[in-house]
């Protein structure tokens, strides 16, 4: 079922029931206004007939209802409305219908025990009232009559056809209203139907109103500039891997050649070229591996298991195995203020990936520093919102390309005099991002860049 249908469908059932429940209060209410119109008349009728009646009350006699029975030609008749008079002892003194049967005793004992009281007597309403006579002598008076619903059969006929003619009018503006009120997801739905793969850039109209359509518009136009960029960084990806393969490779097989080129050459040359290959196949086993950790990364991150991990053990280890890589390097360590108990030294993280982040940058910051000098540095902190600061000695990032270093296969002009895949700040970025570690970035030209890891508070 479309929206709209649906929409007027809701909008008819809504509106026909507040329609029906007015209706029915409207029939309600008149009917009680008719009957209580209809017993102000007998309740008059009763005390005019009483007054009259009672005018003379000395004479007034028990009628002798016994002796119109023993008449065989007795024969009692329906009547419209009666007023019946009883008194003190229950005996009827006056009938308007003298042929209709007196009530039983039982029922005018009951009767006596309300000043008034409304009551069915057939297919008459019936009034019961106690009065008292000029003379103080108590009696009883029924009025009954025949409660006329011409009226009311007349209203209730107009209340359904206005039912049914508001119902068909509510109907139509309800399709009318749903098809306005959908018209701009109808233009949304033609607009995206209109957006192909091979273009990208085309957006959806935006309108100047505030409602939920211009902010479905606005996320969806939101969403379009994430999927472009997805596909952008995708080509990109594509195209730069192939670069950066093919830039090894390339080179490998042109050392390969040259040294196969002579049908003989001396050792040391046999050993550079070795050298120079083993050094190149490094660099080409180290993008692909960054490749296969960052693809993880994205693939596995919801699968990734946490654990604590002691913070300094973390980066002393890290440094270690850099160390041991690249002796040339010179890393410093420091802590700052040291906790008392060991368990504030932890932090909830992936130890390998963890380590993967923190290698990452401090072997960009001895590559980028003419010393190969990088200063570690640990800020503890009690609530375990540690801190963890990576400062090197280099050129410093350009403010232009401090948004820029953290793309995949990105290299800014300055060094692209230096070894490196443009992977590993990419790489940085996503494991800190999995970890919820806030990265904040702070270079000063021609004096270094300070990398300051944030850690969220321990729970």
């Amino acid at each position: 079922m479309q929206i709209r249908t649906r929409l007027t469908l809701q909008f008819i059932i809504l509106v026909a029931g507040i329609l029906l429940l007015s209706l029915y209060f409207i029939h309600f209410e008149f009917k009680q206004m008719a009957k209580q119109e209809f017993y102000d008349g007998l309740r008059s009728k009763a005390l005019m007939t009483a007054e009259m009646v009672l005018h003379d009350e000395d004479n007034i006699q028990p009628l002798d209802t016994a002796a119109l029975q023993r008449d065989s030609s007795y024969q009692p008749l329906p009547f419209r409305e009666n007023i019946v008079i009883y008194n003190a002892q229950l005996k009827r003194v006056f009938a308007f219908n003298r042929q209709a049967a007196p009530f039983p005793d039982k029922t005018l004992a009951s009767l006596k025990s309300d000043p008034e009281r409304r009551f069915a007597h057939g297919d008459l309403l019936a009034l019961a009232i106690n009065h008292k006579s000029r003379s103080g002598r108590e009696y009883l008076i029924v009025a009954e009559s025949v409660f006329s619903t011409e009226d009311l059969g007349k209203l209730r006929n107009i209340l359904i056809i206005t039912f049914f003619l508001g119902i068909g009018i509510v109907a139509g503006g309800g399709w009318v209203y749903a098809s306005q009120a959908m018209a701009p997801v109808a233009r949304i739905i033609n607009q995206v139907d209109n957006i192909l793969p091979t273009d990208l850039s085309a957006r959806l109209n935006t309108l100047n109103n505030h409602d939920e359509i211009s902010r479905l518009v606005l996320t969806f136009n939101r969403l379009l500039d994430r999927i472009q960029f997805a596909f952008r960084m995708q080509k990109n990806f594509i195209s730069n891997v192939s670069h950066e393969l093919k830039n090894p490779l390339s080179v490998i097989i042109s050392q390969l050649e040259i040294a196969l080129d002579k049908s003989s050459r001396s050792e040391p040359e046999y050993r550079e070229t070795l050298a120079s290959v083993l050094e190149d196949t490094r660099e080409l086993n180290e993008i692909s591996e960054k490749l296969l950790q960052l693809a993880r990364l994205h693939s596995e991150g919801g699968n990734i298991q946490f654990e604590q991990v002691r913070l300094d053990e973390t980066v002393l280890q890290t440094r270690a195995t850099l160390l041991r890589l690249h002796p040339d390097y010179n890393i410093s360590f420091d802590i700052v203020g040291i906790p008392e108990h060991e368990d504030q030294l932890c932090v909830r993280a992936n130890e390998p990936l963890l380590r993967s982040a923190i290698l990452n940058l401090m072997d960009n910051g001895c590559k980028f520093s003419p010393d190969k000098k990088v200063a570690a540095k640990i800020i503890f902190d009690p609530k375990g919102q540690h801190q963890l600061e990576i400062t090197d000695h280099g050129p410093g990032i350009p403010e232009k390309d401090l948004t820029l270093v953290f793309q995949c296969f990105y290299r800014s002009a300055h060094s692209l005099h230096i070894r490196g895949s443009g992977i590993g700040l990419s790489l940085v970025e996503s494991i800190l991002r999995l970890h919820h570690i806030a990265l904040n970035v702070v270079s000063n030209k021609g004096k270094g860049t300070t990398f300051k890891l944030n850690f969220p508070k321990a729970a």
